[in-house]
């Protein structure tokens, strides 16, 4: 797990250059793609591969990092930014202003963790997603 907010950007931007654009359509190649980006960022550990609570563990700490990587240009607004870009993909709508090139990966990335939650971990996506914002506010606090 990142022990600082420049380390969690660190793995997000590992994250975000692993993932294959497009992903797979295929259900199970693109849950495999996705922990594929996992294990290049540096968050999922090989031996950890189809272990659900590892993977679980492994999605929340990426989704984290993908806040923390929206804060490098809002401090203390990547987690709102975060939900505003998966809450407009969700509802087909663009936020103002329209996101850009950074903020566009950092959603895709973050969807398709999410995905991989849905339908390969036991745990609720919504859980993982709430988890990974406040272990991104308690790491925001404690760096100040």
């Amino acid at each position: 797990m990142p022990t600082s907010p420049a380390d969690s950007r660190a793995d997000a931007r590992r994250l975000i250059e692993a993932l294959p654009r497009p992903l797979p359509r295929d259900e199970a190649r693109r849950a495999n793609a996705v922990q594929s980006a996992l294990l290049a960022s540096g968050l999922l550990d090989s031996n950890d591969l189809g272990n659900s609570p590892a993977v679980a563990a492994a999605t929340r700490d990426g989704l984290t990092s993908l806040a923390h990587l929206l804060d490098e240009d809002a401090p203390g607004h990547g987690a709102g930014q975060l939900l505003l870009l998966l809450l407009a993909e969700r509802n087909a709508f663009t936020p103002h202003p329209a996101p850009d090139t950074l903020q566009r990966h950092a959603r895709d990335a973050a969807t398709a963790l999410l995905h991989l939650a849905q339908w390969h971990v036991s745990d609720d996506p919504l859980r993982l997603l709430a988890n990974a914002l406040q272990v991104h506010a308690e790491e925001a606090r404690d760096s100040s």
